[in-house]
């Protein structure tokens, strides 16, 4: 059985109660279905030989239809719940996966986050499908194994006649599903296209509107909707090219096996109760074959959909963490970054990078874009790790210690706050320790948030939208500083917080910030030099190594790097 089929199956027994049920209705039902050829049989024999039996027969036929329903409710019913239930499971285990993977590979995965949400609900609605069919490759079988017996009893050397034509549809079946996976292959990653392409229109319409490109993102999905449609086109027609040569063969054994009868009842040699027995058998081996042929070629399509779903949770790219990890270190004094590589695809981006500080010191890093300044504040809170080196705190590796621990002692304010679709309120408490409006107020009031949240008609109640999108950029970036202050972890990373603001909105935020930094020890990605004039310590990037490192006024005195880019700044202030 292939690897990625024998995954689903191991997520399928993890609902072993559930099976337990679907197998016994199964076999009812089977068992039920099958004795209706020979009930035929004895009913037309009684009506025409012994009338007095056909009442006891009336209650056989009674409870073989009550135990049909019956059966096939429970048995497709909790199938469809089981398959349910497994799809959920594998939904969170693909989330949970794309937590843990480090931001190196969310940066680099093609299809981007569309993708990652295609094998999240397309992907898995595939093999939530696939398994919705597993209870017909269960019961198909031995539904079909039950006709025959029952067939055998009839009459034996007519079934054996029939079965050597069993071989022929197996062979086309096999032919048929092997299409069916390579095209299934190319239309999941079309449809994952598709699915990005959508994304990608929701996120960013307003630039779409800006440059009038809603023609060109138009055009793209139809273009990739036509090749999807193209690929599903291929998959029905194979899968539908199975019916007619079913159809054909079922009309000729039918005809076939009346003709044979026919010359048998005219020797006298059989019955008309015999002949309908016989062809209600031979029409009931035609459910379980059709059956079985769709659930083995929709297994083709759950094959790669599966195979797709299980590389991801397979995925290596993950910030590992040591078994026996150790607590953040309580009394630590310094943090050291110790010959620091990293390297961003095939790019170096970090070499031999060196740096100490001390604990309550703001450290400032400046430097032309890529110059790896945001990398080296990334690696600290593990988003990834370096290739070579290591980070320590307080003499600690930060690999070996854990990993939530680690980052409840860093916060964060970036250039794009994220806010979650929620509350002003459990936005600024995202996941800490709820410690009452009373604390989220003073952080609000600490970050200069207070004022213009009480403007709202809700206030710390009222919804910030998706993404923050009911907010200006000034006030998400208060709200960001905010939630910071909430946490109040030890150490702080300022991610060019102030870069896109305006004037009028950057004074405030900078008020928070300045506020935030107190007491703490501060990593500042700087874009605008005014707002770093105070650090303790200024590096200047460049390629990954630091070329000039001091405070604000020495570095200006060596007239360097720093003194250049300061000047270009302060120009276009005053432009």
């Amino acid at each position: 059985m292939p690897k990625e089929l024998k995954s689903v199956l191991k997520e399928l027994f993890t609902q072993k109660k559930f099976l337990l049920i679907v197998a016994i209705t199964g076999i009812t039902g089977a068992l039920c279905k099958s004795y209706i050829s020979i009930f035929i049989k004895d009913l037309m024999e009684a009506g025409e030989k012994d009338p007095e039996k056909l009442k006891s027969l009336f209650w056989i036929g009674i409870a073989l239809s009550l135990g049909i329903g019956i059966s096939r409710y429970f048995h497709i019913y909790l199938m469809n719940i089981t398959a349910e239930r497994v799809s959920q499971q594998l939904r969170q285990k693909l989330q949970a996966k794309f937590m843990k993977l480090n931001l190196k590979f969310h940066n680099n995965y093609a299809a981007g986050s569309g993708g990652l949400i295609s094998r999240t609900m397309n992907d898995i609605r595939i093999v939530q499908d696939g398994l919705r069919l597993f209870a017909d490759l269960f019961t198909a079988p031995l539904l079909f194994v039950f006709v025959l017996i029952n067939l055998f009893r009839i009459d034996s050397r007519l079934i054996m006649y029939i079965l050597v034509i069993a071989p022929i549809l197996l062979v086309l079946l096999r032919t048929i599903s092997k299409g069916i996976r390579k095209y299934s292959i190319s239309g999941i990653e079309q449809l994952e296209k598709m699915t990005s392409t959508i994304k990608e229109s929701l996120d960013g319409v307003r630039t779409i509107q800006a440059f009038n490109l809603e023609n060109r993102m138009e055009k793209k999905l139809v273009k990739q909707g036509d090749d999807f449609l193209f690929m599903r086109k291929r998959i029905h027609a194979l899968i539908e090219s199975m019916g007619p040569i079913t159809e054909f063969i079922a009309t000729f054994l039918v005809l076939a096996v009346m003709y044979y009868f026919s010359v048998k009842i005219s020797k006298g040699e059989s019955s008309t109760g015999v002949l309908t027995g016989f062809i209600t058998g031979l029409l009931g081996l035609n459910e379980p074959i059709k059956k079985f042929q769709e659930a083995y070629v929709r297994v083709q399509e759950t094959r790669v959909a599966a195979e797709r779903i299980f590389f991801m949770l397979e995925e290596n790219s993950e910030v590992e963490e040591v078994p026996n990890a150790d607590d953040f270190p309580k009394n630590w004094n310094e943090i050291e970054y110790r010959n620091v590589d990293f390297s961003y695809a095939d790019e170096k981006l970090i070499t031999g990078f060196n740096l100490k500080v001390k604990k309550g010191q703001v450290v400032a890093f400046v430097g032309e874009s890529g110059s790896g300044k945001s990398t080296i504040a990334n690696l600290l809170a593990r988003f990834y790790d370096p290739q070579a080196g290591s980070i320590l705190i307080g003499g600690k590796d930060t690999k070996h210690l854990k990993l939530h621990d680690l980052r409840r002692n860093i916060g964060l304010v970036s250039q794009d706050v994220f806010l979650f679709s929620d509350s002003i309120e459990n936005n600024i408490m995202a996941d800490s320790d709820p410690r009452g409006a009373d604390e989220v107020q003073k952080s609000a009031k600490a970050a200069h948030a207070h004022d213009f949240i009480m403007r709202l008609p809700s206030q710390y109640k009222a919804s910030v939208g998706e993404r923050g999108n009911l907010l200006s950029g000034g006030e998400k970036q208060r709200i960001g500083i905010a939630r910071a202050f909430y946490k109040d972890a030890p150490i702080l990373i300022l991610d060019e917080a102030t870069s896109a603001l305006d004037s009028v909105s950057e004074e405030q935020v900078q008020k928070g910030l300045e506020t935030l930094m107190q007491g703490r020890t501060t990593f500042v990605i700087a874009h605008r030099l005014s707002t770093i004039q105070h650090a303790d310590l200024i590096l200047v990037l460049s390629k990954g190594r630091i070329v000039e490192q001091g405070t604000h006024h020495e570095l200006l005195q060596r007239k360097g790097e720093y003194s250049r880019l300061f000047e270009v700044q302060m120009q276009k202030h005053h432009a």
